[in-house]
């Protein structure tokens, strides 16, 4: 069985180089052949083990180059929103990926299993890391790999994708010994957990009520604008007028919410004094035309003045005519209501390089470098909110805003704030027509999943459409289709045992239990 060809540990280097990033890029979303995650990881532990004595340059040189193949597989059309942004996010996100695999050049004493319990958990301290600092990028979190078979992963209600990723390390593992060994008890393992899964998931599917909670009627809007020729080169007046009148051809009198994409109200609006501010006469018209209890969720770019001899916060600006006059630009999700009773949320997990400088407030001259990274946003740093905040007096939203909704532990702030259901703003045009749109859609299925909620997801382009707790989707619109959909959901009050715990928790949990497996072996070896 070691010397069978078709064993990977027999592979040339240059196909084990090139082969994690072919699998995963085949498991991922669109194409979706979920179960390929469950052997992408083999080629790299082979390669671990195969260069594991050689020179420093050569260990890690091979092992970046597989980890720079796999993110160029699946994150290549990034470069069509930032070519230079790209860039960067391919060469670091790559480097990064290496640090959990210093656990095997410098732990030669214990064996291959306990190495990779210990690999298993530095991959998970990685991944809850990468989510929580400037430069954040969890595109590519293993977890994230089941959106496209949103079927198996019901028990993300108890673990988020941490759990996806403990699964997916564990089962590469269990074939890697099954290679090395040919023990068939190692694939006996490996066939029993995936039927452990399966039945889980199966059984939570069966329990799980889609139609608990109030219904509501609620309405997604898709203007599909050209954001580098049309979006923000057109006058507001004339967009706001062809947002107006899509969205009137589809809400009637019982329609409940009604929401607008990411910085669909375009031009700045200055958050202090928004109840006087004449751009929003329109909506009044948009309100009170035949929907007596229409809210109004819209994307829009927010403006805030402070006097201040000092900077206010790490990302104010001072403007050119007065130096004691700063100012803040947020990306912002606006609350309207018929009574044009006015609340707001700031975007508060912003994009590296594009919405943000990274470490400004520990290297402030970098600020100024923010334009060079992207040439579509504004110069330096997009001001955040403290926390989530759910809108609305009753039936509360969470109005995440676009890349807000990759993070699976704060939309559960959300949740903790209030919030009954979904709502996901977005712009994913500046990625054309490519895979980036589609991966963004699938992983609102998982946070459906996590919180049992239903989701409604407004993009100015890309997929609008909603998606029940189960993960099932209902009215996907296509790309650049200028349409505006209504889907009767449900606002449940609930909370899931991941909501409740958090991605800390769970990943404590997980490292716990990997230390207890390692000690029960220790005993029965």
């Amino acid at each position: 069985m070691q010397n069978a060809k078709w064993n990977p540990s027999n592979w040339p280097t240059w196909l084990l180089i090139i082969a994690p990033g072919l699998l995963f890029l085949l498991a991922w979303v669109p194409i979706s052949i979920t179960p390929l995650l469950w052997i992408a990881f083999v080629p790299l532990i082979i390669l671990v083990q195969r260069f594991q004595h050689a020179k420093r340059l050569k260990y890690y040189g091979v092992l970046y180059l597989a980890l720079f193949f796999w993110n160029l597989l699946t994150t290549w059309w990034v470069y069509f929103a930032s070519p230079s942004g790209a860039v960067s996010m391919l060469i670091l996100n790559s480097l990064f990926m290496l640090l959990p695999f210093i656990s095997f050049r410098y732990n030669i004493i214990w064996n291959w299993a306990n190495r990779g319990l210990l690999f298993i958990g530095f991959w998970m301290l990685y991944e809850f890391g990468h989510h929580r600092w400037d430069l954040s990028w969890p595109w590519l979190a293993l977890g994230n790999g089941y959106s496209g078979m949103p079927s198996m992963v019901q028990w993300y209600e108890y673990t988020g994708t941490q759990g996806g990723t403990l699964l997916t390390l564990i089962l590469n593992f269990l074939l890697f010994a099954f290679f090395q060994s040919s023990s068939k008890r190692y694939l006996l393992c490996g066939f029993s957990v995936v039927g452990l899964v399966f039945i889980l998931s199966f059984s939570l599917r069966y329990r799980t009520n889609i139609n608990e909670g109030k219904p509501l009627k609620v309405a997604v809007l898709q203007p599909s604008f050209d954001p580098w020729n049309e979006k923000f080169v057109r006058s507001s007046k004339e967009l706001n007028n062809e947002m107006v009148n899509i969205s009137l051809s589809c809400i009637d009198s019982t329609t409940d919410w009604l929401l607008w994409p990411e910085t669909a109200l375009a031009q700045s609006l200055n958050i202090s004094d928004l109840s006087h501010t004449q751009r929003l006469s329109f909506i009044d018209r948009l309100l009170n035309s035949k929907t007596p209890k229409l809210k109004l969720v819209t994307g829009m770019t927010g403006v805030e003045y402070y006097h201040s001899r000092i900077k206010p916060n790490r990302s104010a600006r001072k403007t050119a005519y007065d130096d004691n006059l700063w100012y803040n630009i947020y990306n912002s999700a606006l609350f309207v209501d018929t009574n044009l009773s006015l609340d707001y949320y700031h975007k508060s997990k912003l994009v590296p390089g594009t919405e943000q400088m990274p470490f400004i407030q520990t290297f402030p001259f970098l600020e100024k470098l923010a334009l060079s990274l992207d040439e579509n946003s504004i110069t330096g740093s997009l001001g955040v909110m403290d926390s989530a905040k759910a809108l609305g007096s009753s039936n509360q939203i969470a109005p995440i805003i676009c890349y807000e909704s990759i993070y699976g532990d704060y939309v559960n702030e959300f949740i903790k704030d209030g919030a009954q259901w979904l709502g996901v703003i977005t712009n994913d045009a500046w990625w054309n027509n490519t895979p980036g749109y589609k991966q963004h859609f699938s992983y609102s299925i998982l946070r459906c999943i996590e919180q049992r909620k239903w989701l409604a997801r407004s993009a100015n382009t890309g997929i609008s459409g909603f998606i029940d707790p189960l993960g099932n989707t209902y009215q996907n619109t296509d790309w650049y289709q200028k349409t505006c959909v209504q889907q009767t959901i449900y606002a449940n009050k609930n909370r899931t045992l991941y909501s409740k715990l958090g991605d800390s928790l769970i990943l404590i949990i997980s490292l716990l239990t990997l230390c207890l497996v390692s000690i029960i072996k220790g005993f029965l070896t």
